[in-house]
């Protein structure tokens, strides 16, 4: 298998995700393995955002009430999603997700994403 030379537009959206997500999900954008990302992230000197301080910044863009509420961005994503796939529970999930989280943040306490998906799958399936 040979590697793929790295492109100055590949390299651009590098440095400018790597201030906000971690190797992970800046492979999965740039459609190359998690190693080559973080081989060159150190070569560049450029430092890893952990997972859990990106998913709490997840969090807290969806729970923010800054710019657009979620009902608006949520109506803008319906409109350009008409002609292709609309999911009912997916759209449950979301909604519920973020009933849960603004709960928890106006008494002060923090939400365990992961426990909430296993809960809901829990709860959907019946089991």
């Amino acid at each position: 298998m040979t590697k793929k030379p790295w492109s100055t537009q590949e390299l651009d959206k590098l440095i400018r995700l790597s201030s906000e997500c971690p190797p992970v999900v800046i492979a999965r954008e740039l459609s190359r393995p998690v190693t080559s990302v973080r081989k060159k992230m150190r070569e560049m000197g450029v430092s890893y955002v952990s997972g859990e301080q990106w998913k709490k910044s997840q969090i807290q863009y969806l729970i923010s009430d800054e710019g657009t509420s979620y009902k608006n961005n949520h109506k803008l994503n319906q409109e350009s999603n008409e002609d292709g796939f609309e999911s009912p529970v997916l759209d449950e999930f979301w909604t519920t997700l973020v009933k849960m989280a603004r709960v928890a943040k106006k008494r002060g306490k923090r939400v365990d994403v992961l426990s909430f998906i296993d809960t809901y799958r829990k709860i959907r399936i019946g089991g």
